[in-house]
């Protein structure tokens, strides 16, 4: 069977795994994951309960979902780039995703804070890339560290500049975006712009 194609029932399963996902995504844009039910999101997509619970266990399960997802983005924005490209382009691109839904980005860091880094148990089968991407983007488990360190190692840095550079982008990625409804923020684009300009001037 080519890479693109898959049978129905891949692509049935594919299809509502990612509209579970759509949903939540845009009822985080008025709402918080606490007061967004299952029941909710299921009378939304017109299917039961027990039907969004064949697809994830729990609603942060869904989180998890949408971070593989991103991984798996990222992967594509970064490829054929020189890796210091590929890291400005992934956090601009980012900066674009989080202020369209600052309220899913914000979850996101609320159950890391709470919870720690999840165990990656939610995989995204080829009928799932296919339909997101356009094109079977090969899988692995991703995160922040398996988009970012990658690009840090082919940059040739020492051990403690690798350490530092992935620190500081850590910290830029996830605790700028807080400061986004403070009266002067701007552009959180800019921001990450200034923020990466600054470390790897540093590294010169």
């Amino acid at each position: 069977m080519p890479q693109t194609q898959f049978s129905l029932r891949e692509k049935k399963y594919a299809t509502q795994k990612l509209k579970i996902l759509d949903a939540f995504d845009e009822k985080l844009k008025t709402k918080s994951l606490a007061d967004i039910s299952v029941k909710e999101i299921a009378k939304t997509l017109e299917i039961s309960e027990m039907t969004f619970f064949n697809y994830f266990g729990s609603k942060k399960e869904v989180l998890i979902y949408y971070i593989e997802l991103w991984s798996l983005q990222m992967q594509i924005l970064a490829e054929g780039r020189e890796p210091l490209e590929a890291i400005y382009l992934i956090f601009e691109k980012t900066a674009e995703i989080i202020e369209e839904n600052p309220n899913l980005f914000m979850e996101i860091i609320a159950s890391m804070a709470l919870y720690g880094m999840h165990e990656k148990n939610i995989a995204v089968g080829r009928a799932e890339r296919v339909l997101r991407f356009g094109r079977d983007v090969p899988y692995k488990e991703g995160g922040f560290y398996d988009v970012v360190m990658p690009l840090l190692l082919a940059l040739q840095l020492s051990e403690k500049e690798k350490h530092f550079a992935y620190t500081t982008l850590f910290n830029t990625f996830f605790a700028t975006p807080l400061l986004m409804k403070c009266p002067e923020f701007g552009s959180l684009k800019v921001h990450y712009k200034e923020q990466i300009d600054a470390l790897f001037k540093g590294l010169k």
